[in-house]
């Protein structure tokens, strides 16, 4: 029971950082040439970029001024999210696994 708990537990925190990754890691700009002129876009989401927002407008600095100021459109590549999202989980999960073991190595030492 124990080790399903855990898992859960780390399966929340990888839900929590999947949207975070959208803020701390930079966005990847490329431009598009299209009919009506340039398209920029932006990718967002962490290394795998699973997330693009399109704009008319270039030097958009973060997430939040891409997104909700004057988009033209926004894609979701849901392989990339996938697999970002078992990045992160491994990530969360080896973090973990180091804690508990030095948390129990400390024990071990201070019971000898």
């Amino acid at each position: 029971m124990e080790k399903i708990q855990r898992f859960i537990n780390v399966l929340f925190l990888t839900c929590v950082l999947m949207p975070v990754t959208l803020f701390i890691f930079p966005s990847a700009l490329a431009i598009a040439d299209g009919a009506k002129g340039a398209s920029y876009l932006y990718e967002f989401g962490g290394p795998t970029h699973w997330l693009t927002v399109s704009s008319d407008v270039g030097n958009k600095s973060g997430f939040i001024e891409a997104t909700f100021k004057g988009n033209t459109g926004i894609t979701i590549h849901w392989l990339s999210m996938l697999h970002s999202f078992f990045m992160i989980l491994v990530a969360v999960y080896l973090v973990i696994f180091i804690i508990k073991r030095v948390r129990l190595d400390r024990t071990r030492k201070q019971h000898r």
